[in-house]
């Protein structure tokens, strides 16, 4: 399973790529430019995404860039955050993400979201 981390701060992404990695295949990338340059010639089982990746860049940003060049619905998104309040749950689940899943990520939690047995 291939799963693409977009985090702006690169010790999260490592820290990220670094507990996933021995079990699935990780991409991560601290920019939408560079996240959308390579998800053009490449497909994803999961997104994770940080909720606030500049002051004008979020989330649903990018998830509507994916969408937009992937030409349909992505599964199994997720947004990754330290806090998100129920308000904020439902917008983002209303605008196309499957959850949220905190910091820092934990390999059990990402198994569990992706419904994968060990």
């Amino acid at each position: 399973m291939k799963i693409l981390i977009i985090d702006d701060e690169p010790l999260d992404l490592f820290i990220a790529r670094t507990v996933l990695q021995g079990e699935f295949e990780v991409e991560g990338f601290t920019s939408l430019k560079d996240c959308l340059i390579w998800a053009q010639n490449n497909d994803f089982d999961a997104v994770l995404i940080d909720y606030y990746l500049d002051t004008d860049l979020h989330a649903t940003d990018v998830l509507e860039a994916l969408q937009k060049l992937k030409s349909g619905t992505i599964k199994n998104a997720f947004v990754l955050s330290s806090f998100v309040d129920s308000t904020q749950l439902k917008k983002l689940k209303d605008f196309g993400f499957d959850g949220v899943i905190n910091k820092p990520i934990s390999l059990a939690v990402i198994r569990a979201r992706l419904g994968v047995v060990q």
